[in-house]
């Protein structure tokens, strides 16, 4: 009767070990899928600046051709401002530098973001242990390791 009761209490202790973790790995992953949230966030943003830039670059481009006393019109809002064409490439060069620089941070942040998913990973096989990590994220595990 004395084993039983000892028994008992180690599913009872190895039980509450085992929410424990659940609980534990339940938080990493909500991490994880919030790191992946805010990574998706940071490409698209990468990739608007990078087309506010191309587009700049490009419509300065177009303006060379034309005469310096031209009449050309930048939009600001829902109205149209009557500007020098030395202006005009100004505006749209500073434009485009702009986006080149901010791309170029949110690149950094998304390199941060990877390195914390990373890290997150990594806990998460510490909680896990390798093998129940392995059969749970297998496909993932390897797309990590071998880089994206």
């Amino acid at each position: 009767m004395g084993k039983q009761k000892v028994g008992a209490k180690k599913e009872a202790k190895t039980k509450e070990e085992e929410d424990e973790v659940f609980a534990q790995v339940r938080e990493v992953q909500d991490r994880l899928e919030d790191l992946n949230h805010q990574a998706d966030q940071c490409r698209a943003s990468i990739r608007r600046c990078e087309v506010e830039s191309k587009r700049s670059e490009l419509t300065a481009k177009e303006l060379e051709p034309l005469p310096d006393d031209s009449k050309l019109y930048r939009q600001v809002g829902k109205m149209f401002l009557l500007q020098p064409k030395k202006d005009m490439t100004n505006y749209l060069n500073a434009t485009s530098a702009m986006k080149t620089v901010e791309s170029n941070q949110l690149k950094q942040a998304l390199q941060k973001l990877g390195e914390q998913a990373s890290s997150e990973m990594n806990s998460l096989k510490e909680l896990l242990g390798p093998e129940k990590f392995k059969a749970a994220f297998g496909n993932m595990a390897q797309q990590g390791a071998g880089g994206k």
